[in-house]
């Protein structure tokens, strides 16, 4: 996967807008047009080809072009870091899905997170660079060996650490099991990812099973269990942490020293 040539979105001149402000803060009124006009909250579905010949998406693009010039210096707190950063993963891998023509799964594209990728501020950044070097402080994603950025990269100036596990929730990979898409804001951006966490958690991502004396998770949590697990954290007390109160959390608080954890099947289908 690792000899594929990256794929830059943002790679032209990016062009007058009109755009008073700070280009993040343009961007993130971008998305939120994108959300409301064209992504159903609730059962988190993307409406890929409606997107596609919107003036919203024509002006997501034109700003996501002026990323190649953005002072990523001038993201100084931890929290318009996060929120940046969710944001741009999040629709850097719709405008991938749109761009390439996936039209049932980013498997379709190999090393679809490898490739994808937007300049900014003069770097190059994948959506696995995002994810793992920029949000996760440069740890090694699943199932690699090396971290994504080496210790002389000058990208590690933008990493956030500690990272916040609550990202989890909020990445959208463009996977059906994947969380509902939103879009953060600085201001609220530690609200928003509260929000994030207890709307997965008590979605069918999670099923608590007393009969079984078991807990079906998403693979997410099998994937990044060492974020989980960090300070010395258990998967079963994160889930309490974020669970509504019900009979079934009773038995999981009951019961948590006795409980088998499974994991759910990952559907990497559209999100559409």
């Amino acid at each position: 996967m690792f000899h594929l040539s990256p794929i830059i979105l943002n790679d032209q001149e990016a062009e007058t807008t009109g755009t008073e402000g700070p280009i993040d803060v343009a961007l993130t009124v971008a998305m939120a047009d994108l959300k409301t006009g064209f992504i159903d909250p609730e059962k988190g579905l993307v409406h890929y080809e409606r997107i596609r010949d919107s003036q919203a998406f024509d002006r997501y693009k034109s700003l996501a072009n002026g990323l190649r010039s953005f002072d990523l210096r001038s993201l100084e707190r931890r929290e318009q870091r996060i929120a940046f950063w969710i944001n741009i993963y999040n629709t850097a891998v719709i405008h991938g899905v749109i761009e390439l023509g996936i039209s049932r799964s980013v498997k379709e594209v190999p090393g679809f997170f490898h490739r994808i990728t937007y300049t900014i501020g003069g770097y190059d950044f994948s959506l696995d660079e995002i994810e793992h070097g920029i949000l996760r402080a440069n740890r090694r994603p699943p199932y690699r060996l090396f971290r994504p950025f080496s210790k002389k990269d000058p990208r590690l100036e933008f990493i956030v650490n500690p990272p916040d596990l609550r990202i989890h929730f909020a990445l959208v990979c463009g996977a059906k099991s994947c969380p509902p898409i939103s879009f953060y804001e600085a201001d609220q951006v530690d609200f928003q990812l509260q929000l994030a966490a207890m709307s997965f958690i008590n979605s069918p991502q999670v099923k608590v099973l007393p009969e079984e004396r078991s807990v079906l998770i998403s693979r997410i949590f099998e994937w990044y269990r060492s974020d989980f697990m960090e300070g010395g954290r258990d998967l079963i007390h994160i889930l309490l942490e974020y669970l509504d109160e019900s009979e079934k959390k009773a038995f999981l608080r009951e019961n948590s020293d006795r409980i088998r954890i499974k994991y759910q099947p990952y559907d990497w289908n559209l999100n559409q």
